[in-house]
């Protein structure tokens, strides 16, 4: 009886510890392939999201420079800003300024449909002009501070407006008075209620990070309302690096939103998602449910076959074999986690070979599972020289570290280039050798596409796909860099047309594009191409010269530019004449920075308007005035 019940004893624990094998082997299988695919969708339902809101926030900073751009050209009129000096140096009276300014900022409000009021101040804040819909402005001293045009939203009676002040300078630089125009944000509306895609409760915000003011879309959806930062947003700001996009996950403190942000309106503003957490990463927990659902349904099956499967075992030995094959033939039910998600997954030996393919890889690349087993990945995927030596540095890593995420630009079946968002995982046995490696990848070829888009497109002029202003003083910093560096020389030429105002006020503003379009073809017919031209905005151009031999050649390329730009125009079968005039500063005869040469190029051009246009005048850094060079005036 005592070796009867030792047997019994010993069949127990053999039974039980093979339970409790199976079931801790299915708990391990279901989190080493969950955790993993967990954390590739959550990345990568981020990382989606938070494209999305960069595209959101580059619109809303095109939709912030039209809108500087405007005030700018309202600011740089040449005739009233003179009335505006007469009126600072004390020889006209405000009343005649005033007379003389309102009917002529009166038309400006026309240009754009979203322009809704102008209000001019002069030197000490005293209001000159005040035309359509404007709201109080702050006190004086804050504009005495203003460096440069700046954009805020802010609430006017019962609804929000943008607020856009530039400075009115001098030809001299000294402080003339301040524009302030205010625009209509009606597409702001829309734009934030594109937060509701994410989930039904996501809110979106433009939030004033230095004022501390939060503006949002009203309950009813019809408009836009000014409040301070909720308890829960308040919490989380604190948390924000205002500096580039992200994303804020609630504190284990109760809270259950996620923030995600951007920056927007040159880092004044941030433009925020508010969203559930459980509701917007719903979409990623539901995929996980299923495979991880279907393994915790099989342990139960698995281990009553297991413990059927030992009786026999452990009365005949001459079947274990055939019963443990039936157990690891259950247990490999639970890999279907493996089979059923939606990344790519591939197994490789430490050598890179491939092993293993699951059917998502097949979608994803062309290649069938029998195409690839046994040949290394860099064969398959036909990598170049220099991907090899990315994918040995990975190798490298790897060899020091666990894992390694990143991007990887393959080529598929049919050779067509694809960016993976991969990871890469290393697996060890129980000696701490390498086994296998495991890669989890996404393809994200449309979603980089995308990206590349919405940067060019914030950096190109959207009618004639030129540098826009950013872009341009941007390469003429770079190109100031290399100058100092190489001891060579380059001009900057400040071009406005002349008689445009006409061409777009008589033949409308559909043909005024198309002349700014075709100037800008000639334009680039005419230079180089290690030259570069842009569009500042209005009828305004600039050129970049690099590489030039002396000052004089920077005034044969002007001359070159009057006599391309003042031959006649064929616009829908009508012949239009305009003329240009140009203004030339030279670096390192001036020196200075970016926004010196833009500003001296700037007042060399009015001095070129005042000759009489159609002419170029250089600035003299030295005697800080224009003069002529190389003829002045072209020949009529």
């Amino acid at each position: 009886m005592p070796e009867l019940n030792a047997i019994r004893l010993i069949r127990r624990k053999a039974m039980l510890l093979a339970v409790l094998g199976i079931l801790v082997s299915g708990v391990l299988v279901a989190l080493v392939t969950a955790v993993p695919i967990y954390q590739s969708a959550r990345e990568g339902l981020e990382r989606s999201t938070l494209m999305g809101i960069q595209a959101q926030g580059a619109a809303l900073n095109n939709l912030v420079q039209r809108y500087e751009g405007i005030a700018r050209q309202v600011t740089s009129r040449t005739e009233i800003r003179h009335r505006l000096e007469s009126y600072v140096q004390g020889e006209m009276s405000i009343e005649s300024l005033t007379a003389y300014t309102a009917p002529r900022l009166a038309d400006a409000l026309g240009t754009s449909p979203a322009l809704v009021g102008i209000k001019r101040l002069g030197p000490f804040g005293e209001v000159i002009v005040d035309e359509g819909v404007t709201a109080e402005v702050p006190g004086h001293s804050i504009f005495d501070e203003l460096d440069g045009v700046q954009s805020r939203l802010v609430q006017f009676e019962d609804r929000i407006i943008w607020r856009t002040a530039a400075p009115i300078l001098g030809n001299a630089g000294e402080r003339l008075g301040t524009d302030v125009l205010f625009f209509e944000v009606g597409g702001l509306v829309e734009l934030l209620e594109r937060a509701r895609t994410l989930e039904p409760s996501a809110r979106g915000f433009l939030l004033d990070h230095r004022e501390k003011r939060l503006v949002g879309v009203n309950a009813d959806a019809t408009g836009l309302e000014m409040e301070q930062p909720r308890e829960t947003i308040a919490g989380d700001l604190a948390r924000i690096d205002p500096t580039g996009p992200g994303v804020v996950w609630p504190e284990l403190d109760g809270e259950t939103r996620v923030l995600f942000y951007t920056p927007v309106g040159g880092g004044r503003c941030l433009l925020l998602i508010d969203a559930g957490f459980w509701s917007f990463y719903q979409p990623v927990v539901t995929r996980l449910l299923w495979p991880l659902g279907l393994v915790f349904l099989l342990l139960p099956i698995v281990a009553l076959l297991a413990a059927r499967a030992l009786r026999p075992v452990l009365r005949r030995l001459s079947n274990q074999a055939e019963e443990l094959e039936r157990s690891a033939g259950e247990l490999r039910l639970a890999a279907s986690v493996f089979e059923g998600t939606g990344e790519a997954i591939m197994i490789t030996s430490p050598n890179h070979r491939i092993l293993r393919v699951n059917p998502a890889f097949t979608r994803i690349t062309g290649f069938a599972a029998d195409e690839v087993m046994g040949r290394p990945m860099s064969d398959l995927f036909q990598l170049d020289e220099k991907e090899r030596e990315q994918l040995d540095r990975i190798c490298q890593r790897l060899n020091l570290e666990h894992g390694w995420q990143g991007e990887l630009d393959y080529r598929n079946r049919r050779g067509e280039r694809l960016t993976a968002l991969q990871t890469i995982s290393k697996v060890t046995d129980e000696h701490g050798r390498v086994s296998h490696f495991i890669h989890i990848f996404n393809d994200i070829t449309e979603t980089k596409a995308a990206e590349l888009q919405i940067r060019h497109q914030a950096h190109h002029d959207s009618l004639t796909d030129l540098p826009n202003r950013a872009s341009l003083k941007y390469r003429i910093g770079e190109a100031v860099a290399r100058a100092r560096q190489d001891e060579t020389r380059l001009a900057v030429l400040f071009l406005d047309l002349d008689y445009f105002k006409e061409v777009n006020d008589r033949l409308g503003h559909a043909v005024g594009d198309q002349l700014l379009r075709e100037v800008s073809e000639r334009l680039q017919r005419l230079l180089r191409h290690e030259d570069t031209v842009g569009r500042l905005g209005g009828d305004e151009f600039l050129i970049l010269l690099e590489g030039l031999p002396a000052p004089r050649f920077a005034g044969q390329v002007a001359a070159k530019v009057i006599e391309v730009l003042t031959q006649p125009f064929d616009l829908d079968g009508e012949e239009v004449s305009i003329g240009v005039s140009i203004g030339i500063a030279v670096f390192p005869e001036l020196g200075g920075d970016v926004e010196a040469l833009v500003n001296h190029a700037d007042a060399a051009m009015y001095e070129a308007k005042a000759a009489g246009r159609d002419t170029f005048r250089y600035f003299d850094g030295a005697m800080g005035e224009v003069a002529p060079r190389e003829g002045g005036r072209r020949p009529s």
